[in-house]
């Protein structure tokens, strides 16, 4: 009776392995279809480097406001809550789970090999 329960714990044990393999697998396949589709959204969304700066600043920690003047006042408070519910529509921004009414972005824009800058035409 042991060994039996040791082999079906052996058994679970190894189909765990090969279930949390895969997960992985599926997690970086994931990850870089969304990498990829968060540059294009970027690169076409966020033409301006104001507009770039604005979103890097969306940390879910600074307000509208906060953002307003860490710009120099270049941008309204309200073009910031107008982009972010528009970035937000795209996907790329999310409520932050701290502050109510505040953004945060869901990826930096170094993670995708893009700058801050690259966007000014």
């Amino acid at each position: 009776m042991a060994g039996s329960a040791e082999w079906l714990l052996e058994q679970l044990l190894r189909e765990q392995r090969i279930m949390i393999e895969e997960q992985k697998s599926i997690n970086r396949l994931l990850r870089f279809v969304a990498h990829r589709q968060a540059r294009e959204l970027i690169e076409t969304r966020l033409e301006k480097g104001i507009e770039r700066r604005v979103y890097e600043l969306s940390d879910g920690f600074r307000s509208s406001r906060d953002i307003e003047k860490a710009v120099n006042k270049e941008v309204t408070q309200r073009t910031v809550v107008t982009w972010w519910q528009k970035w937000r529509r795209l996907g790329l921004v999310e409520q932050s789970p701290r502050y109510s009414g505040r953004m945060q972005k869901v990826l930096p824009l170094e993670e995708l090999g893009l700058s801050i800058d690259s966007g000014d035409k």
